[in-house]
């Protein structure tokens, strides 16, 4: 009895894995027949759009909040765009408590004495976390349109030039977001990983919504607002996590537009620390799933077409498959038992779930086609592109996948906390101002310590070693790719956490830092 419980969970789990992968397939299915349509010459070049006349008010929002390495910087990336100074307003959100607020407040008092119109706003609390401060600064807002930056982002110079002229169009546009880069990808293994997820997510998946009719989200930086679609969608709201996310879908729901521009890369930090980078995932899949608790309802009651309706439940439930990752993780040596104790009656079941493992390969081909067009390594003076770098295509996703699974568990936890409607603190996601491997996160303020995550991720490890071991033992290589991908990822965040955590406090306590 218990052993039919078992396999039948575990069927469920691997049938609805597989309802999300068929999404994937759709993904490169749109993406195949993009490329057909543009070598057959059917989607014309995109014709550059004329700026709009008189260059409208801009404002551009910086939500900070104890970034004293990185804000500067971003500060002086927004004075240097290239945008008439007398249509410029700046608004530097700063909620810090420390030193950060000393920091902005000299850089801001250097550009305002350069004749820029920029100011810092400060509240006397955190309510509403980033969104209480982006509500807050649109009240007063001059512009028409809101730029948004986070700190740890580099404003190109022509970011205004390039994405104002897309609000002239003739649909009804809201926002216009843009393609994130990444300052720090060849930093280490868990910055490349970060920085190959979020390309297939912008260059893929953005791309392909944006071009298909299907709602896209606004990413939290890096785009520009009409203020009047802001307020007609209700403006921000701090009940999720995702206050992105969370305006998007209500704006689209008001029949808005977003539009999503590829060619336009807004270099940013990816997480150097395991800790934020946990922390980071844990808040992005809480918010998303109280965004789908909280839309997911006016979405399906909405006229909007079924496939839209259908993009939509997938986007917004797609951090289900965590639980489901880990529930295979858990079941994965009872049915490995059930599978050497009854090899011939349970034949067609394994048959069966063999099947689902094409639910694995659309991911690895889009974040290798991701990899390959970004990245684009040509021959050079005819010689072939080497084996390893085309075998990287596909070595790093798969690595990717594998580190990813790891997040399985914290994620989990996320949606936990999200059924039970508990309210999280923002908890912001420490950039250092890394860019090089010469940089040293060491001695760095805004450490994330140890979560106890981290010890139970471990135990997983050897749980999972145990399993491959008795799949060697007994000879049953068909799980062994997954185990060992499932080991790699735990293993590997686990230990690089703690690892990481124990080193940086140790040079906190015997090398201070410098002032």
């Amino acid at each position: 009895m218990i052993e039919t419980i078992i396999l039948a969970i575990y069927f469920v789990m691997i049938l609805v894995l597989g309802f999300y992968s068929t999404h994937a397939y759709l993904m490169l299915y749109y993406y195949w027949k993009m490329k057909r349509a543009e070598r057959a010459g059917i989607i014309p070049k995109r014709r550059r759009l004329q700026s709009i006349k008189g260059a409208p008010l801009v404002t551009v929002q910086l939500p900070i909040f104890n970034e004293k390495y990185v804000a500067p910087r971003s500060i002086k990336s927004v004075c240097a765009m290239d945008y008439p100074k007398d249509r410029l307003e700046i608004q530097v959100l700063d909620d810090s408590t420390d030193e950060t607020s000393f920091i902005v407040g000299q850089v801001v008092d250097e550009y305002k004495s350069k004749g820029y119109d920029i100011k810092v706003i400060r509240r006397n609390n955190r309510k509403g976390y980033k969104a209480g401060a982006l509500q807050e600064g649109l009240a007063i807002a001059k512009g028409e349109f809101i730029a948004i930056f986070d700190a740890d982002f580099i404003a190109p110079r022509r970011f205004l030039n390039v994405t104002i002229p897309y609000f002239n169009s003739k649909d009804k546009v809201a926002a216009v977001q843009t393609r994130w880069g990444h300052l720090n990808k060849d930093y280490s293994m868990l910055t490349l990983g970060q920085a190959v997820a979020l390309d297939g997510h912008f260059y893929i998946e953005q791309k392909l919504r944006s071009d298909n009719g299907y709602f896209i989200n606004f990413n939290g930086t890096c785009g520009i607002w009409r203020k009047e679609a802001i307020y007609d969608a209700g403006g921000w709201e701090s009940d999720t996590l995702t206050e992105d996310l969370d305006l998007s879908y209500r704006a689209q729901l008001r029949n808005w537009k977003i539009v999503f521009v590829r060619d336009m890369v807004v270099p940013g930090e990816v997480p150097v620390d395991f800790n934020g980078f946990r922390a980071q995932q844990y808040r992005w899949t809480k918010g998303a799933f109280e965004t789908a608790r909280k839309l997911m309802g006016p979405v399906m009651k909405s006229k909007l077409p079924l496939k839209v309706k259908y993009e939509a439940f997938v986007h917004l439930t797609n951090n289900m498959v965590f639980p489901l990752l880990f529930g295979l993780v858990m079941l994965a040596l009872p049915v490995l038992i059930i599978k050497i104790d009854h090899p011939d009656t349970l034949r067609w079941y394994f048959l069966i779930l063999s099947a689902f493992t094409i639910s694995v390969f659309p991911y690895p081909i889009i974040y290798g086609i991701t990899n390959k067009n970004l990245y684009k390594i040509k021959k050079k003076n005819n010689k072939s592109i080497p084996f390893a770098t085309r075998f990287s295509y596909i070595l790093v996703p798969l690595f990717l996948i594998g580190g990813f699974m790891s997040l399985s568990l914290s994620n989990t936890w996320a949606i936990i906390k999200g059924i039970q409607r508990k309210p999280t603190e923002f908890t912001r996601t420490p950039k250092f101002n890394i860019v090089s491997k010469k940089d040293r996160i060491q001695s760095k303020k805004y450490v994330e310590k140890i979560s106890p995550i981290c010890f139970i991720e471990l135990i997983l490890t050897f749980y999972l070693l145990v399993t491959t071991t008795y799949a060697v033992i007994a000879s049953q290589f068909t799980l062994l790719p997954f185990l060992m991908l499932y080991t790699m990822g735990f293993g590997y965040m686990s230990v690089a956490s703690i690892y990481q955590t124990a080193v940086n406090r140790f040079s906190l306590v015997y090398q201070p830092e410098k002032a």
